[in-house]
C-alpha cells in the first residue's frame, strides 16, 4: 500500500521559511523573465492606430528639432492612501494643479473629462481605496533634439547606444513618444528592453537596456563599483570658468537631500552620502588615451609611476562670484555613488558648475553665491517658487496678438473684457464669459471635439526651444561593468576647447 500524495496545504506546512522564501523568489523571477516591458505601443487610452509617420515629424523652419503631433491621451492612476477621505477637486487642486491650471473644474466634471472607476462624478465625491482616476486630455509633447541614436552594440543579450541630450528615457511628464524607448521602438524595431539605469533627460551618452531580465540583473549600478556586478562611471562635462585643481583629483564627499520632488531639485544637505571624484582634463589627453589604449582613463599616473594624492578643499579659494564666467574648462567625473543629481550639485558644491546647467548655474535663484560649499542665500521655498515661474508653460508662450478695440490681452494670449485697473493686474485674468456648454459624456467624438475646443495648447501660440536650450554639457563617457567589458561612447562636440 502507498503512502498518500500530500496535500498542498499539508506540502506548505512542510517547509521551511527559507524553502518558501527560495520558490516565492523563483516564481517572481520566471514572471519577470515572461513579462514584455519596456514601451507599449497600443493601450485602452491612447489611439492605437498611431505609426511613426503619424506621431513624429520635423518642422522645415525648425529642422534640428524633432516633434510629435498633438494626440488624445487618459491618464490614469490609483488612488494614493494620502487621497484617501478627501474630495476629487481637492486632489487635483493641490496633487495635479498643472493639469488643470488653464481650466474651470467645473466644467471638466460637468462633460466627464475626469472619471472614476469608469463613471462621471460630482466635484465632492469622497475619493476610496481602490478607486481608479482618469482624466481626459489632448496632449502637446515638447520637442526635442532631433538626431539619430548611435547604436554601440546590438546583440541578443545588450542593447547600448550613445543617448542624445533633451530625450528622457522612459514616458513621463510631457513626454511619451519623444522617449528614448518609444524612439527605438517606432524607428527601429527594437522592443521588450530592460532599462538597466537611467540617464537625466538632458544627460548625453552611454545607456544600456538588457534583452532579458536575467541580464538586467547582472549589471547592478547602485552596487559598490568593486564588487562583481557594479559599475565604474565615467563622465565628461565641461564647467564654468578655469577650473584650478590641475593635474590633481578632488574629492566631494558632501550628502545630498532632494527638498522638491515636484521638480526633481536636491541640495547640499541630509543624511544620505555619497562621493564624487574631479579631475581637470584637456581634449588633446582624451583623445591621446583613446587612440592609445582604446578607452578613457580616469587615474593621473605622474613621472614617479605612483596615482596623484586627492587634493584637500580649500573653502577660501576659488569663488564662484570671482571666476570669468566667459571661459570654461573640461573636467572628467568619476561617481562612487548614485544620487540623483550628484555631478552637477557636487560641481555646484566646488563653485564650477556645468556652463548651461538649467537647474544648476543659477545665481539669479540660488544667490550670488550659487551654492558653493553649500551656502544658499535664498530659502527654498522661493528656489522652489522661482523655478515654477521659469519652466511653466506660460514663459514660452508668444503675446504678440494685436490689441483691438478696448479688449485687453491677458497673459495666456487670450482676449478679456476690460476690468477695474486692479483686476487687470491680477497674475490671472478672467477669460470672457463663455455660455455653458454641456456635452454627451458617453460620445467619445463629442467629447474629443470638446477637449480639442478647450484645449489651452491649442488656443495659444509658443515659441520654441532653439537646439541650444536642450543642450547641457555632461556626457556619460564610459561605463566598465567587469575587466573584460567596457562601454565607451564618443566624445560630445562640445569637448573641443
Amino acid at each position: 500500500m502507498t503512502d498518500k500524495e500530500p496535500s498542498k496545504k499539508e506540502k506548505f506546512r512542510q517547509e521551511t521559511k527559507e524553502e518558501r522564501r527560495i520558490k516565492f523568489k523563483e516564481r517572481r523571477r520566471k514572471k519577470a523573465e515572461s513579462k514584455l516591458v519596456g514601451f507599449r505601443q497600443s493601450t485602452n487610452y491612447i489611439d492605437s492606430t498611431l505609426t511613426n509617420e503619424s506621431i513624429y515629424y520635423i518642422d522645415l523652419q525648425s529642422p534640428k528639432l524633432r516633434k510629435v503631433y498633438p494626440y488624445f491621451f487618459t491618464w490614469i492612476t490609483y488612488a494614493k492612501e494620502r487621497w484617501y477621505g478627501r474630495t476629487i477637486e481637492d486632489v487635483f487642486q493641490h496633487e495635479f494643479r498643472r493639469a488643470i491650471l488653464k481650466q474651470n473644474f467645473n466644467d471638466i466634471i460637468r462633460n466627464g473629462l475626469v472619471r472614476i472607476n469608469g463613471q462621471c462624478i460630482e466635484k465632492n465625491y469622497i475619493i476610496k481605496n481602490g478607486d481608479k482616476l482618469e482624466h481626459f486630455t489632448h496632449r502637446h509633447e515638447v520637442p526635442v533634439i532631433n538626431q539619430k541614436f548611435n547604436i554601440l552594440i546590438n546583440n541578443e543579450d545588450y542593447l547600448v547606444i550613445d543617448k542624445p541630450c533633451s530625450i528622457p528615457v522612459h514616458p513621463c511628464g510631457k513626454y511619451r513618444f519623444n522617449t528614448v524607448l518609444a524612439i527605438l521602438h517606432y524607428e527601429y524595431q527594437l522592443s521588450n528592453l530592460r532599462t538597466v539605469h537611467r540617464l537625466d533627460r538632458m544627460t548625453s551618452g552611454i545607456l544600456i537596456m538588457a534583452k532579458s531580465a536575467e541580464k538586467a540583473r547582472a549589471i547592478n549600478f547602485n552596487a559598490d563599483r568593486l564588487s562583481t556586478n557594479g559599475v565604474d562611471k565615467l563622465y565628461l562635462c565641461r564647467v564654468r570658468g578655469e577650473f584650478p585643481y590641475i593635474n590633481q583629483i578632488v574629492r566631494v564627499d558632501q550628502p545630498i537631500e532632494t527638498f522638491s520632488f515636484q521638480l526633481g531639485l536636491t541640495k547640499i544637505g541630509g543624511n544620505k552620502q555619497c562621493q564624487t571624484l574631479f579631475r581637470h582634463v584637456t581634449y588633446e589627453e582624451l583623445k591621446q588615451q583613446q587612440e592609445i589604449y582604446g578607452k578613457f582613463i580616469f587615474d593621473l599616473i605622474n613621472e614617479t609611476n605612483e596615482k596623484n594624492i586627492e587634493t584637500v578643499i580649500d573653502e577660501s579659494l576659488y569663488k564662484y562670484t570671482d571666476q570669468d564666467e566667459t571661459k570654461t574648462s573640461l573636467v572628467l567625473c568619476r561617481p562612487l555613488s548614485g544620487r540623483m543629481h550628484q555631478i552637477r550639485v557636487h560641481l555646484q558644491y566646488l563653485g564650477f558648475p556645468i556652463v548651461n546647467d538649467p537647474l544648476y548655474n543659477a545665481p539669479d535663484i540660488w544667490g550670488p553665491s550659487n551654492g558653493q560649499y553649500g551656502q544658499y542665500e535664498h530659502s527654498n521655498e522661493y528656489v522652489i517658487e522661482t523655478f515654477i515661474k521659469r519652466h511653466s508653460c506660460e514663459y514660452w508662450l508668444l503675446n504678440d496678438i494685436d490689441n483691438d478695440d478696448d479688449e485687453t490681452i491677458n497673459l495666456n494670449g487670450k482676449r478679456i473684457v476690460e476690468q477695474d485697473e486692479e483686476h487687470i493686474h491680477d497674475d490671472v485674468k478672467r477669460i470672457k464669459t463663455e455660455e455653458l456648454t454641456i456635452i454627451d459624456v458617453n460620445d467619445d467624438n463629442a467629447v474629443k471635439t470638446y477637449i480639442k475646443e478647450h484645449c489651452f495648447e491649442c488656443l495659444n501660440r509658443f515659441r520654441e526651444p532653439s537646439p541650444d536650450d536642450l543642450v547641457m554639457f555632461l556626457h556619460a563617457l564610459q561605463y566598465k561593468i567587469s575587466d573584460v567589458t567596457t562601454f565607451t561612447s564618443s566624445l560630445p562636440e562640445w569637448a573641443q576647447i
